[in-house]
């Protein structure tokens, strides 16, 4: 009971992932407290199998699943030691042997559970939900945009999510993972609006060029899907808001993997809700007095070169992009603008975004990721690749995106954080050159990325995917029942057929075949050999019993003894001397 609330008090719960499996943990170190004998010590190895699973409700990792091997053959070992007749003698021989059996034994079984991993239907989603844990930990992008807030996540090397593209990949300065989308402005803060029911505007498509891709996210507790800008289609886990953000049917509280499409060239929204279009032009009543009369100077100019001018002139301001910029004060464009004029791409969004309305043309901030690190057949997108830039509404073009940063920095869009900053502000992983160590951190992000696409994420539209390789058409065909028990039948067939092999009668040798020939003919005078009885022994009965037949006898003894323990080449004139013989 003190256990139990104990974990209470720590957890506030005893239900879900951390305090269930807490309860669970605590209870089996309590039962070592009374185990007194071999029934009770089983019950533990059987609780710990349990215990290990319980494990892949935190992480489902290659390096975990290693572990969590290690500790099943472990486990395994101490099962042996228990159904043992030696037990556990404290001799390090004994187990060490039990430790390789347990080895064997889970080597063996590796083949029927791969095949069952793969034929095995699969259903949509875990067997149960579990609640989430309060408090759980977040990464990555906010529901709301500050100054600081960007820049703060470029100093996380942390994964993101990893990309891989079917075909052509975009150029580096295409790939814009579009994430949360920003209307609303307070004079600090941008923030989205609520999100409705109304379906998205129109996207129209301007040439044939699509980009296919596998997205697999990895858990931020959001149900943003990061999809490449802009997504061609709905994909079954999620739906496109009226903000053209990519939403999931649920949080993103695992690693999920997604096949989507991208278009190239697009036009979307040319024919805006109206009640949009005036969002995008709200702004507070009063703060930023310069931004202000600088932008309503431009109304004079068509809406494109508005956009056209406020570009010029962030480009002649000679702002500086940097992930160490100076806290502005109640005024943020203006001293980001006119007086300070260092900032991060967060700065350069909400500004833009900022004179755009002040202009009278409507803009809002896009969140989301820029780039991508290339690792072979994928690109690995990482929290450090955070970033902001806006979008206008144009009349008859609808919402383009405009990109402020690359203005300043474009080395930031075309190839990456690390060359638009100095080193000394990244995060470790990418202040690496392609030296050993990096070419060692992709090695193991490889692998990390083939375990997440083929173990965890192996979903059963994979599944569906690998059948109809295999001609299979349905789970309840003909043909998959072949796949499925033709396999068991040879992974299970092969072990017992060796099996039965090694435990088949040892096959005499030929010399022993003829001396058994020659014992049956002795029987059926009524000489049996005893079981004990060896071959001179029974040749001298023999003798004594039929003296007419001694000299044939022993040429048979001798030429046999020759031949099955001399080495020597007589095997035939023995079977010749067998043959002949008749008592």
């Amino acid at each position: 009971m003190a256990l139990v609330a104990g974990v209470f008090f720590n957890y506030h719960t005893l239900l879900g992932r951390s305090g269930g499996v807490a309860v669970l943990a605590a209870l089996v170190g309590a039962k070592l407290l009374e185990t007194r004998g071999r029934r009770d010590a089983l019950l533990l190895v059987y609780l710990s199998y349990f215990l290990i699973a319980t494990n892949f409700l935190f992480s489902q990792s290659v390096v975990m699943a290693a572990y969590l091997a290690g500790m099943v053959l472990l486990v395994s070992t101490l099962l042996l030691g228990w159904h043992s007749l030696q037990g556990w003698t404290g001799r390090w021989k004994v187990a060490l042997a039990q430790l390789r059996f347990a080895g064997v034994l889970m080597l063996q079984a590796l083949p029927v559970m791969v095949l069952l991993f793969l034929l095995f239907p699969r259903i949509e989603g875990p067997l149960w939900r579990l609640p989430q844990d309060r408090g759980a930990a977040r990464s990555g992008l906010a529901d709301s945009m500050a100054p600081g807030s960007f820049s703060a996540m470029a100093r996380n090397d942390e994964v993101a999510f990893r990309v891989v593209f079917q075909g052509v990949r975009p150029r580096q300065e295409q790939l814009y993972w579009r994430g949360p989308v920003f209307d609303d402005y307070d004079g600090r803060t941008w923030s989205q609006a609520q999100s409705t029911s109304d379906p998205p505007p129109r996207i129209e498509a301007i040439g044939q060029q699509r980009y296919r891709y596998a997205i697999t996210l990895e858990p931020h507790f959001r149900p943003w899907l990061l999809a490449l800008d802009l997504p061609a289609a709905e994909p079954p886990e999620g739906r496109l808001t009226d903000h053209l953000q990519l939403i999931g049917r649920r949080l993103v509280d695992k690693r999920l993997r997604i096949e989507l499409s991208a278009l190239d060239r697009y036009r979307v929204g040319r024919e805006e809700r109206p009640e949009l279009i005036a969002r995008a032009l709200v702004l507070p009543g009063a703060g930023n007095p310069r931004a202000r009369e600088l932008a309503e100077g431009w109304r004079r100019l068509a809406p494109a070169e508005r956009v056209d001018e406020a570009l010029r002139f962030f480009g002649r301001q000679q702002l500086q992009y940097t992930l160490t910029p100076p806290l502005y004060g109640q005024d943020v464009v203006d001293d980001f603008l006119f007086r300070g004029k260092q900032g991060f791409c967060e700065h350069f969004a909400g500004a833009f975004a900022f004179v755009m309305r002040a202009a009278g043309v409507p803009a809002r901030v896009v969140g989301g990721y820029q780039g991508g690190d290339s690792n072979g057949d994928y690109l690995i997108i990482r929290q450090a690749d955070a970033h902001a830039w806006t979008e206008v509404w144009l009349e008859g073009e609808g919402w383009r995106r405009v990109d402020p940063t690359f203005e300043v920095a474009p080395a930031r869009i075309q190839e990456g954080l690390a060359s638009a900053v100095p080193a000394d502000e990244l995060p470790y992983l990418l202040r690496l050159d392609n030296n050993w160590v990096k070419q060692a951190q992709l090695l193991i992000d490889s692998a990390v990325n083939g375990w997440n696409q083929w173990v965890v994420g192996y979903s059963p539209e994979r599944q569906r995917q690998l059948m109809a390789g295999l001609g299979i058409d349905g789970l309840t065909s003909g043909r998959f029942l072949a796949w499925f028990l033709g396999g068991l039948a040879v992974l299970l067939g092969v072990p017992a057929a060796w099996l039965l092999w090694r435990m088949r009668p040892p096959r005499l040798d030929p010399a022993r075949l003829a001396w058994q020939r020659f014992a049956r003919k002795l029987a059926a005078q009524g000489l049996q050999q005893g079981l004990a009885e060896g071959p001179m022994d029974f040749a001298g009965r023999a003798k004594q019993a039929l003296p007419a037949r001694a000299e044939a006898i022993d040429a048979i003894l001798s030429v046999y003894l020759a031949s099955r323990y001399g080495g020597r080449e007589s095997l035939a004139e023995l079977q010749r001397l067998v043959r002949r013989f008749s008592a």
